[in-house]
């Protein structure tokens, strides 16, 4: 049995579909290459792009980012002016404008149908928000024009980090902060693959040309029913190092936050099983955590044992 047919048979371990729009899909960005959305009318398509917003904003609302940093926010960024760095449909961002009184919004991100959404429901919101299509590694910003950076579950997409992370010095004014939360390669679960399985931690047994080839086998066994969340290419880009994914680990980004000038003004170190909606109801997740709290403080095995990796940087000179 060769390496790809082995990580087929274990991605099978905990196989999942995901919902088409309409069915609970608003998290996926994938929705917006689902026929209801590419061939829809008018209608059918705004709706699908409310949705989108909706789930995040509703999300952000239940459960605010705040727990990842593990402290309130609000004094950090009451009346900021603020970019929301990947900011998909907007909805995130508005709950942050509105939980945090933001003075105003800036999201960028890749793709049209995103920002349309995010213009649509900051105005449905009266939040005072502009959206502009751009990547991270470009900004559309002048210099020293914003308070505060968020930047959530983005970092682990971006093409260039280091680009990423200059650019974000670039547009903060002098003590700006920047507020980023996103996964380490080797998060066990956070391998991106779960638009077809949930089995954790296959990353450490197969390089990443190894997933994505058994992936997109998996996916073409699916027939026409899964072309709406296909990737385009069965080859990794140059930057990938998985799905969509860099392969930034923590060690990796605290070098590059070395060669930048950043003055690290906070860590959070929430364990694997402390964070999520979930985690205070449930007994088992409250075990998981208490074992992987001292393991998330250990050097080397904090990349598997943290739940995210959370900073919050200020702009040094």
């Amino acid at each position: 049995m060769n390496s790809v047919e082995l990580a087929k048979r274990l991605m099978r371990f905990g196989e999942v579909f995901p919902l088409p729009p309409g069915q609970r899909s608003g998290e996926l960005q994938e929705v917006f290459n689902h026929p209801r959305f590419t061939h829809g009318s008018e209608a059918e398509r705004r709706a699908i792009m409310r949705s989108s917003a909706l789930a995040k904003y509703e999300n952000e609302r239940d459960y605010p980012w705040d727990h990842y940093f593990g402290m309130e926010l609000a004094p950090w960024l009451r009346g900021s002016r603020a970019l929301d760095l990947g900011c998909f449909t907007g909805g995130r961002g508005v709950a942050w404008a509105e939980r945090y009184d933001l003075a105003s919004l800036i999201g960028v991100d890749v793709a049209e149908p995103f920002i349309a959404a995010a213009r649509e429901f900051a105005r449905s919101r009266n939040i005072p928000a502009e959206y502009r299509l751009a990547r991270a590694e470009v900004l559309p910003l002048d210099n020293a024009s914003v308070d505060a950076v968020l930047s959530f579950d983005v970092m682990e997409h971006v093409q260039d980090v280091p680009r990423a992370l200059e650019e974000c010095h670039r547009v903060l004014k002098p003590g700006g902060r920047l507020f980023v939360v996103f996964p380490s390669y080797y998060q066990p679960v956070e391998h991106h693959l779960s638009l077809v399985t949930r089995c954790p931690g296959l990353q450490y047994l197969f390089s990443g040309r190894t997933l994505l080839r058994a992936y997109c086998e998996i996916l073409d066994e699916r027939g026409t029913s899964a072309d709406w969340y296909r990737r385009r290419s069965t080859d990794l880009e140059p930057w990938e190092r998985g799905n969509t994914i860099n392969g930034t680990t923590l060690a990796r980004f605290r070098r590059y936050l070395r060669r930048t000038r950043w003055k690290v003004l906070h860590q959070s170190r929430k364990p694997i099983g402390s964070i999520g909606r979930n985690a205070s109801k449930s007994l088992l997740l409250r075990g998981i955590s208490l074992v992987c709290y001292p393991l998330a403080l250990l050097p080397g095995l904090e990349e598997i044992f943290l739940h995210r990796i959370s900073y919050v940087l200020q702009k040094a000179g």
